[in-house]
């Protein structure tokens, strides 16, 4: 059974030139290529056959093949050129300067591939270089390439660092890398697929970016002053507010005291005022009570008051009626009697004399009350009448002349 052959034991290798007088083993070597792997075959100078994709079998080593070098019947040189045909990255460093004096530094990243057809070109590369070639050494090779043909006569014409980021110089870069390492990668066997320059940040970038993160810094400080700041005033609030709130309850402790105090002396006043109350009103009911008593009693007595002066008035007025029609009937006796004495001549003036005084007392009896009638009737001699200055008849007060001698009195 043939012995399985690794060209390959480390991911970085892309290329490998192998002789096939180095394999010597009792066992025959095989290889088996994957998709993206190729080999070329270089016997006695001249390129063989590419295969890929296959299993390569008795490439070096076991007894025949070691029996046929020895008789001569096998090539005299005979090596294996392996290869990646996958595509592949490099990054070539590059330090240039900008067209304002900034360093720029960074990396140009090219995106390869080795076709199956130009693999035998890599001879180019072997006859100068180790037989392993690696991606670091592949991009070292074409370092030089790319910094003077490519990355600094592009980046000498930026200027600012918006031009640098910018996408209009990835464009360029592509389509100069197309022109300028196209012809130079076709002689090492090498398919350009994609080119982008990656930039370090530039020097100004670098000051601008440690200003930001000053300026951050500060901001954050002053935000940090300014929180530990308001944290203590809000600390010294707290503060303030717990010993007003312990005064406020030490207040309120006492203001409580005295309020019980004032409370206990005011249910005593409250009692009080209720006890003054009561008796106010029991008062007021009494005075009340008598009012309405007085006041039933007046009523009464005016009432009676009312009555008794209702029987005087009609007493009063009955005795008036009496003395009216009794000094009527006097009025008409006497008339009559006068004309009864006129008739016979018995008309003189002691009998008209006698007829007036009568008349005059009759009128006086009946003008006076009954207790001053009962004093004119009890002692008729104590009122003396008045007489006439010429004739000294007697005579009323009223008269204006005598009836006996026709004086006019005043």
């Amino acid at each position: 059974m043939a012995k399985q052959f690794a060209w390959r034991d480390n991911p970085t290798i892309i290329a490998r030139l192998i002789d096939g007088k180095t394999i010597q083993t009792w066992r025959a070597q095989e290889v088996v290529l994957k998709p993206n792997e190729a080999c070329a075959f270089i016997v006695d100078g001249r390129i063989g056959d590419i295969v890929s994709e296959d299993v390569v079998r008795n490439i070096g080593g076991g007894i025949g093949r070691y029996i046929g070098d020895l008789l001569g019947a096998t090539a005299t040189d005979r090596r294996m050129l392996f290869a990646m045909t996958g595509p592949f990255d490099l990054s070539v460093p590059f330090v240039t300067t900008l067209s304002d004096g900034q360093s720029a530094q960074g990396i140009a990243q090219l995106r390869v591939q080795f076709r199956k057809d130009d693999i035998p070109k890599l001879l180019n590369i072997f006859t100068n270089h180790e037989p392993t070639l690696d991606r670091m050494k592949l991009a070292a090779i074409l370092s030089k390439e790319v910094s003077h043909r490519l990355v600094n006569p592009l980046l000498q014409s930026v200027s600012t660092v918006e031009e640098l980021r910018g996408y209009k110089l990835q464009e360029t870069f592509e389509i100069r890398s197309d022109m300028e390492l196209r012809p130079y990668l076709s002689t090492l066997g090498l398919t350009l697929l994609k080119a982008m320059l990656i930039t370090n940040p530039t020097d100004m970038e670098r000051v601008n970016a440690l200003r930001a993160n000053l300026k951050y810094a500060t901001e954050s400080e002053e935000a940090n002053t300014e929180a530990e700041i308001r944290k203590l005033e809000l600390s010294e609030a707290a503060t303030l507010r717990r010993i007003e709130f312990e005064v406020n309850i030490a207040k309120a402790k006492e203001a409580g005291e005295v309020a019980i105090e004032l409370e206990r002396e005011l249910k005593d006043l409250r009692a009080e005022e209720a006890r003054w109350e009561a008796e106010l009103k029991r008062d007021t009911a009494q005075a009340e009570l008598e009012m309405k008593k007085s006041s039933h009693k007046t009523e009464q007595a005016m009432a009676l008051f009312e009555q008794v002066q209702q029987r005087k008035q009609e007493r009063i007025a009955q005795q008036n009626e009496f003395q009216n029609q009794r000094m009527d009937a006097q009025n008409e006796l006497q008339r009559q009697m006068m004309e009864m004495a006129a008739q016979n001549g018995a008309l003189t003036p002691e009998v008209m004399q006698e007829f007036l005084k009568q008349q005059t007392a009759q009128k006086m009896a009946d003008t006076l009350p009954n207790n001053e009638q009962t004093v004119v009737e009890t002692s008729p001699a104590v009122t003396a009448s008045p007489s006439c200055p010429s004739c000294n008849n007697a005579i009323q007060s009223d008269w204006k002349a005598c009836p006996f001698c026709g004086t006019t009195l005043s």
